[in-house]
């Protein structure tokens, strides 16, 4: 059966039976979430974001606990205040011309922080192109985590579309002369001033000292999540004292409080991921030999040096205590932890014992796992051959974007 492709008005087609297909050319149109989402999974691909066996959700709950409302997409903490100011700016757009016009001022911006000579700035790289990934969409959780975006009525986080909505309704609603009522709540609390040349000049990441106090005081309240303790993030602000060199620092340790414990925790889980991550990358290269093919050692030789590293912390972790940390990890993935911390007690020479355990955790991957017996994973397996893969390390927890806000907020002018 043949098919021909017959241009419909509004880009549309309709399918035709038992007619040539002509040649042409066209465009196909994906959707901005179908785009968005593939140029995220590109981007961490390109940022060596390693989740073979799934121990990221380790990083994401710990981190979330400690850190709550941050993001490994965070660059510098101006951006918290940058992008409530854009939106109050647009205030009477919506719909599509809201989500133009916002998408246009996050590059013009981008542009002139890129021309103050700005190293950090978000879709810096693309421009003069949009990002895909600006900083509203980059920030939009923090700024209701951390009490600068008003929730619903609800409790859930609002939409930017809905933001657009509340701040037009704002602007509309007057009496009878045309005086503004304020019976509708904005989406924002209350922000610090806009510098002067907010709508034209230079304009850099550091925050204005009044901006500062604005973020100390949001973030000083800051709990955990769905708890009444302080996170480990607002003892950190509160403190006001030089920026820890790690996070595993005595003076973090001293102000953890009741996360003392479980910060102990994450370090041991942050070592055991790295044995996990370097036991996969030695058991990829063993089965490209295996293959048939010429690798190096480069991997297998990391393992005995990360090993030596981690393995003893690694070792103290216990998994049921992990579970009271951070709530209940998938099966498969606890099946790995376990097994990798009894091979590491047991004096570990080899790993290919563990091949199985890795295997079913990878399989949720699918026809993407690179250890699978099959021929979609000797595909796999010499794809990440001829690509470099950086050495495997412990999870960070998000530490260097923590780092960076708590410089931000020390060093304001």
């Amino acid at each position: 059966m043949q098919l021909n492709a017959v241009r419909r008005p509004r880009g549309s087609f309709r399918i035709r039976r038992g007619q040539p297909i002509e040649p042409s050319l066209g465009w196909t149109y994906l959707s901005r979430h179908a785009l968005t989402r593939a140029k995220s999974q590109m981007d961490k691909e390109s940022e060596g974001v390693r989740d073979e066996i799934g121990v990221l959700t380790i990083h994401q709950r710990y981190a979330d606990r400690f850190f709550p409302g941050t993001s490994v997409l965070h660059t510098r903490a101006r951006y918290t205040l940058f992008v409530p100011w854009l939106f109050e700016d647009l205030a009477g757009l919506t719909g599509s011309p809201a989500v133009r016009a916002l998408r246009e001022r996050e590059r013009e911006l981008a542009g002139r922080l890129k021309e103050a000579g700005e190293s950090q700035v978000i879709g810096g790289r693309v421009f003069p192109n949009p990002s895909s990934q600006p900083p509203s969409t980059v920030y939009w959780n923090a700024l209701a985590v951390w009490g600068i975006l008003r929730p619903r009525q609800d409790g859930r986080i609002i939409s930017r579309a809905q933001a657009h909505r509340l701040l037009k309704r704002v602007g509309d609603a007057t009496d009878d002369d045309g005086q503004p009522l304020l019976n509708f709540d904005p989406p924002f609390v209350p922000l610090p001033d806009r510098p002067k040349n907010w709508l034209g000049g230079q304009i850099t990441l550091r925050l204005a000292i009044r901006e500062a106090a604005f973020l100390h005081e949001r973030l000083t309240r800051l709990r955990r999540k769905g708890g009444h303790e302080l996170s480990l993030l607002a003892r950190l602000v509160r403190t006001e004292t030089a920026v820890p060199s790690n996070m595993w620092a005595d003076e973090v340790y001293a102000i953890a409080g009741s996360d003392q414990s479980a910060l102990g925790r994450a370090q041991q889980a942050a070592s055991l991921a790295a044995v996990v991550r370097a036991v996969y990358d030695a058991l990829l290269e063993r089965m490209l030999k295996t293959d048939g093919r010429e690798t190096s050692a480069r991997h297998r030789n990391h393992l005995a040096d990360v090993l030596r590293e981690h393995g003893p912390v690694a070792a103290q972790l216990g998994i049921d205590s992990l579970e009271a940390d951070i709530g209940v990890i998938p099966p498969k993935l606890r099946a790995v932890l376990r097994a990798t911390k009894e091979w590491i007690e047991s004096g570990p020479a080899d790993p290919s014992p563990l091949l199985d355990a890795y295997a079913a955790a990878e399989a949720r991957k699918g026809l993407r796992a690179r250890l699978a017996p099959t021929p979609d994973g000797r595909a796999r397996r010499l794809e990440w051959l001829r690509d470099e893969h950086s050495l495997a390390g412990p999870l960070h927890y998000r530490w260097e974007q923590v780092r960076t806000l708590l410089d931000d907020l020390a060093n304001a002018v």
